[in-house]
């Protein structure tokens, strides 16, 4: 009894510590900060300084926030044409280590590869009998609820946040994780589905 106890305690410890191993992959492929050209999360347009939430960023220098206006090589003058000083502050921005290139980026690729090596290796260990197969399903449920439950926390609290108007200086961070997490979420729910694959053929045989 005692044996069993302690073989429980060590896999709980195993399964956490892997846990956390995957989560600090999936920062890793992402981005703590998350800026773009015309890409203002609460849709304004030329918003001038000092703007109206705490993502306001200026890196050309025209006294508008970038999120709200589109990027100094896309913007045309007025008579419809495309900004002739568009070369130089795209050079004034190189110079100084400033990209003007900053959609936000998800990372499904990386997201994607990281996640089926991780399995592999989980996969690979219940072969070689390193560990049972039973816990490295239990591995991959204890990651799928954790992605799970960041991604449905971070999507009630954008809801939240755009049902009544609240501002946030981290609103585009918290869309950016709750993405990605949301992506790593479907992607090992997609493990589970091969786990179950027979169980769900025959729910699909019995309706038809």
């Amino acid at each position: 009894m005692l044996m069993d106890i302690l073989r429980s305690v060590l896999y709980l410890h195993i399964n956490i510590k892997i846990s956390i191993l995957f989560i600090l992959f999936i920062l890793l492929t992402g981005s703590f900060t998350v800026t773009a050209w015309e890409n203002c999360p609460f849709g304004e347009t030329n918003e001038p300084f000092p703007g109206t939430c705490g993502r306001y960023t200026d890196s050309d220098n025209d006294n508008i926030c970038d999120l709200s206006q589109p990027a100094p090589e896309n913007r045309i003058n007025l008579n419809g044409e495309k900004n002739e000083t568009q070369k130089d502050i795209k050079s004034t921005s190189s110079t100084s280590g400033q990209s003007n290139n900053s959609r936000i980026n998800y990372y499904f690729l990386p997201n994607l590869l990281v996640l089926c090596i991780f399995y592999f290796l989980t996969y690979t260990f219940s072969k070689k009998k390193k560990i049972k197969i039973i816990e490295h399903r239990r591995i991959w449920n204890v990651i799928l609820l954790i992605t799970f439950l960041i991604s449905g926390i971070f999507g009630i609290i954008l809801a939240i946040l755009i049902s009544y108007g609240i501002r946030l200086t981290f609103y585009s961070d918290l869309l950016f994780w709750h993405v990605e997490f949301g992506i790593a979420m479907t992607i090992i729910s997609i493990f589970h589905i091969a786990w179950h694959w027979k169980y769900f053929k025959k729910i699909v045989k019995r309706k038809s």
